[in-house]
C-alpha cells in the first residue's frame, strides 16, 4: 500500500494542475478585497519554499508563523511543509511570556510575521530563537529582518526545492492554548493533516466541495484552522481570507459579498454577530446554502435558534488542538420527528468517521449508552495526537487513547454529550452538576447576554455553584427571577445559590470562557444564608 500520497505535496501539486482558476478572496482593509487565483497560490508558494531553503532551513526545521487568517499565512501552510520543514503556528493571542516559552521550547530557526504584529514580537524577541526573521510589509522595523515581498521576488517557482516527503514526516506543529499549565505541543504528519482534510469533504462530517465559498474565519494560528484550508484546496473551493483584526462585522460582511457557504468558529463570535444581525435587519443577505459550524465549546440553544431564524443551517460539532475534527451534530437528524431536533443538535454528537470515542467512569469503567453516566470522554483515530510533542504529559493518554478532559454521557444512538470540563464540573454533596447545562439554560432567558456558572467552596456542601452573568443593553432581571426560571428546568439543588451582575465575562484567548480567573476571583466569595 503506497501511503505518500497522503501528504501536503499531494495538495500542492492538485491545487496548481487540477484547479489553477480557483479563487482565493482576501479582505485587506476596510471595504477592500484582493482577489487571486489558486495558479497564483501554488507559485507564490513555490518561491516561498525555496527562499527558505537559501536561508538553510532544513528537513524537520521549524518555521514559526506569526500571522492572521491571510495570503501569506496560506502559503506558508503549503510552502514549509513541502521542504520537508515543519510550519508552527503562533497563537498571537496569547501572552508575551507564553510565546517565548513556546518559541524556545519547539526551538524554531525562522519566524515570519506580520508587520502589524511586531510590537507582539517586541514583548518576546529578546527571549526568541530565532536565526531569521521575515516580515510581511516594512521589514526595516526590526534590524536584521528580511522582507517576505522581496524574498518572493527574488527567487523562482521552482520545483526542484520540494522534498520527498512521506506520510509520517512531520508537518504540522501548534500547541495548546495553556489554560491548565503550560502549553503542550501537538506535532501532526503529513498524513494527519490530509485525512482530516479528506474527512472534511465528507457528507456524514460537513461535505466541503467545490461548489462551497468557504470564509476561513477558524483562525489559521489555532488547531490548524480544522485542516480546513487544505480541505477545500483539495476540493478546489473558493476561499475567502477575513484578513488582520477582524471583527463581527467584517465576517458578515464577507458572508453576504461573496456568498459563503460554509463558516465555523467558536460559540462566542457567531453570538456577537447574530446581535448584528438582528440590529441592522435587511443589511446583509446569506446564501441558502450557508451552513455555520459551532466548536470550540457548547452552542446554547438560543444561539442556534437565532442563526437558523436567519436562514443559515447550523451544525454543532467538537474538535480540540489534539484532535482537529472530531464529533458532528447533524448525522442523524433526518432518523428522528422535528420535535427532537434541538435535542440532538446541540449534543456534541457522533464520531467522524474513523474516529472512535468512549465515556471512562470516575471510578475507571467504561460507561453504557444510556445517556445517563457521566465519565471522561476518550477518542482515538487516525489524525488524533496520541502523544505531546517532546512526550511531555504522558498520562494525558491511554493505550493510544486521549483522555480529553471533557466530561460528557453517551446515548443510545452513540450521540456524546458534553456536559463540562474535568476542572469545571461541580460536586455538590456527592453529586454532580453540570456548569455548561446551566449557562445555557441561563442563556435563553431574555435578560441575559452572557453567562458563565462555576463551583465555589461551601462548608456543608463541599461546593456550590454561582452564577456571573453579563444582562443585555436595556434589559433587567432579579436573581429570585432567574432561580424561578431555572427551577422550571433543573432539580432545585442544581439551581444557583448566588448570582453576580458583571460588564463582561473573561474570554481565554481562544474566545472561551476563562473560568479559571473567574475561580480565582471569587474564591474567598461568603454564601449568605448558607446551613
Amino acid at each position: 500500500m503506497n501511503l505518500d500520497t497522503l501528504t501536503i505535496r499531494h495538495v500542492l501539486l492538485r491545487t496548481k494542475c487540477y484547479f489553477p482558476r480557483s479563487e482565493i478572496v482576501e479582505r485587506v482593509g476596510e471595504g477592500r478585497v484582493c482577489r487571486y487565483r489558486y495558479a497564483q497560490l501554488a507559485e507564490e508558494s513555490l518561491r516561498l519554499a525555496n527562499a527558505l531553503k537559501s536561508l538553510g532551513v532544513q528537513e524537520g526545521d521549524r518555521v514559526a508563523t506569526l500571522l492572521w487568517n491571510t495570503w501569506p499565512h496560506l502559503v506558508a501552510y503549503l510552502a514549509i511543509p513541502n521542504i520537508g520543514a515543519v510550519i508552527h503556528t503562533l497563537n498571537l493571542r496569547l501572552h508575551p511570556n507564553d510565546l517565548a516559552y513556546i518559541t524556545e521550547h519547539a526551538e524554531d530557526r525562522v519566524l515570519i510575521v506580520e508587520e502589524s504584529l511586531l510590537p507582539l514580537y517586541e514583548g518576546f524577541r529578546d527571549r526568541a530563537p530565532f536565526e531569521h526573521v521575515i516580515v510581511v510589509g516594512d521589514a526595516s522595523k526590526v534590524p536584521g529582518a528580511l522582507s517576505y515581498q522581496e524574498l518572493i521576488q527574488q527567487h523562482e517557482p521552482d520545483e526542484q526545492c520540494l522534498a520527498e516527503v512521506h506520510w509520517n514526516t512531520p508537518a504540522f506543529l501548534l500547541y495548546t492554548s495553556g489554560t491548565t499549565g503550560r502549553p503542550k505541543g501537538v506535532l501532526y504528519v503529513h498524513a494527519q493533516l490530509a485525512l482530516a482534510a479528506l474527512a472534511l469533504t465528507s457528507t456524514i462530517t460537513y461535505y466541503v466541495s467545490k461548489d462551497d465559498s468557504i470564509l476561513l474565519s477558524v483562525p489559521m494560528f489555532h488547531v490548524a484552522s480544522w485542516a480546513l484550508p487544505y480541505a477545500g484546496l483539495i476540493v478546489g473551493a473558493k476561499m475567502v481570507l477575513p484578513g488582520p483584526h477582524p471583527q463581527p462585522a467584517d465576517l458578515l460582511n464577507l458572508l453576504s459579498d461573496e456568498q459563503g457557504t460554509f463558516v465555523a468558529g467558536v460559540p462566542t463570535v457567531w453570538h456577537d454577530a447574530a446581535n448584528l444581525v438582528e440590529r441592522y435587519p435587511g443589511r446583509w443577505t446569506f446564501s441558502p446554502r450557508l451552513r455555520l459550524i459551532l466548536g470550540g465549546s457548547a452552542a446554547p440553544e438560543a444561539l442556534v435558534r437565532r442563526w437558523e431564524s436567519f436562514g443559515v443551517t447550523v451544525i454543532h460539532g467538537w474538535g480540540m488542538s489534539e484532535v482537529l475534527l472530531g464529533l458532528q451534530a447533524h448525522v442523524k437528524l433526518s432518523d428522528f420527528p422535528p420535535e427532537r431536533h434541538y435535542e440532538l443538535l446541540l449534543k456534541q454528537g457522533m464520531p467522524a468517521p474513523f474516529v472512535e470515542a468512549k465515556i471512562l467512569t470516575f471510578d475507571g469503567k467504561e460507561a453504557p449508552w444510556d445517556g445517563q453516566t457521566m465519565g471522561e470522554l476518550l477518542v482515538r483515530g487516525a489524525w488524533i495526537a496520541d502523544s505531546y510533542y517532546r512526550g511531555e504529559s504522558p498520562d494525558s493518554f491511554v493505550d493510544g487513547w486521549l483522555r480529553t478532559g471533557d466530561v460528557g454521557i453517551i446515548d443510545s444512538e452513540g450521540y456524546v454529550k458534553l456536559v463540562d470540563r474535568l476542572k469545571d464540573v461541580i460536586k455538590s454533596g456527592g453529586e454532580w452538576i453540570s456548569t455548561i447545562e446551566l449557562e445555557n439554560a441561563l442563556m435563553s432567558h431574555p435578560a441575559i447576554e452572557e453567562a458563565a456558572v462555576i463551583g465555589v467552596p461551601h462548608e456543608r456542601w463541599q461546593e456550590r455553584p454561582l452564577a456571573v452573568v453579563v444582562l443585555r443593553e436595556g434589559k433587567t432581571v432579579t436573581p429570585e427571577e432567574l432561580r424561578e426560571y431555572l427551577r422550571e428546568r433543573f432539580v432545585r439543588w442544581w439551581v444557583p445559590d448566588a448570582f453576580v451582575f458583571v460588564d463582561e465575562l473573561p474570554k481565554t484567548s481562544t474566545g472561551k470562557l476563562a473560568k479559571a480567573v473567574l475561580r480565582e476571583r471569587f474564591r474567598d466569595w461568603k454564601w449568605e444564608g448558607s446551613e
